[in-house]
């Protein structure tokens, strides 16, 4: 009887499946990604998983095993919307209003004027915080960040 494979064909085709065995396609992909915490799923890396257990059922439900105890299927977190406080690449100003001034409505009236661009103050979502200065913007934007997550 004749042999299919020879050794070095078994030989090889036992190490690849041991690699993917290995190592989830998020983890192979996406190396930086490991020991972050969970988050939103990344579905590239599960729908590659998701063909590897289709194809091949154990190797599919290691890796999906791999990527999910690495956290190489979820997504980075999001980056903040503003520059942390040590590199502040933008210029702030100031805005002088009169104190009776001080309603949500002439807050964005003033700021649409000084930038140039539609701006609306939604009750709900912003946060305010007193400033003595402009120096103490970013440390004030830091602890509402914090306060509100």
């Amino acid at each position: 009887m004749r042999l299919l494979f020879g050794r070095r064909q078994f030989l090889a085709g036992t190490a690849l499946a041991g690699i993917c065995c290995a190592a989830g396609c998020g983890t192979i992909f996406y190396p930086e990604r490991r020991g972050q915490p969970s988050g939103r799923l990344d579905w590239g890396v599960v729908l590659l998983d998701g063909i590897g257990l289709l194809l091949f059922f154990v190797p599919g439900v290691v890796a999906f095993a791999v990527d999910f105890a690495s956290g190489a299927i979820y997504l980075p977190p999001d980056p903040p919307p503003y520059p942390p406080a040590g590199d502040v690449p933008i210029e702030l100003s100031q805005i002088k209003l009169e104190r009776d001034r001080l309603t949500p409505i002439e807050i964005a009236r003033a700021v649409s004027a000084e930038t140039g661009r539609d701006f609306e103050l939604e009750e709900g979502r912003y946060y305010t915080a007193r400033l003595s200065d402009l120096d103490g913007f970013w440390p004030a934007l830091d602890g509402l960040a914090a306060e509100t997550t």
